[in-house]
């Protein structure tokens, strides 16, 4: 069983890719056997309008996440956070496949009609921004 505050040192080690910070705060007082992880990365701004230009437009953005820890060793602690990475990629890259000449994108998470051609009905607010 891991606590809070080592899942918590290990996690502020982390590093990931140019740019990108992930820090963890212990979240037991919430939440039992949890720590919350903050992702902040560059990213670019995704509007429609800035798509024909090559998204121009340099941002830092965040999400946030409540992770279970207390049923972790040191791997699945890291899987954990390597899965949360991978909703933030898969998330940017939904609102960043555009189609030309319109630049219409098929799976915008932000989106209704992006959520249900992506099958995520429920939709994909648990990012950690909304």
């Amino acid at each position: 069983m891991m606590e809070a505050a080592s899942a918590v040192q290990l996690i502020n080690q982390l590093i990931y890719k140019p740019g990108w910070t992930i820090d963890a705060d212990d979240h037991t007082h919430r939440f039992e056997g949890t720590v919350k992880v903050r992702f902040t990365f560059p990213a670019h701004r995704s509007e429609r309008s800035f798509a024909p230009e090559g998204y121009p437009e340099k941002i830092t953005t965040y999400a946030e996440f409540p992770i279970v820890v207390a049923d972790c060793d040191d791997v699945e602690l890291y899987r954990r956070i390597l899965g949360k990475i991978m909703e933030i990629e898969l998330h940017e890259a939904r609102e960043f496949l555009r189609v030309p000449p319109t630049y219409w994108a098929p799976f915008h998470p932000h989106r209704v009609d992006g959520m249900k051609r992506w099958g995520d009905s429920a939709g994909d607010l648990l990012y950690g921004i909304s």
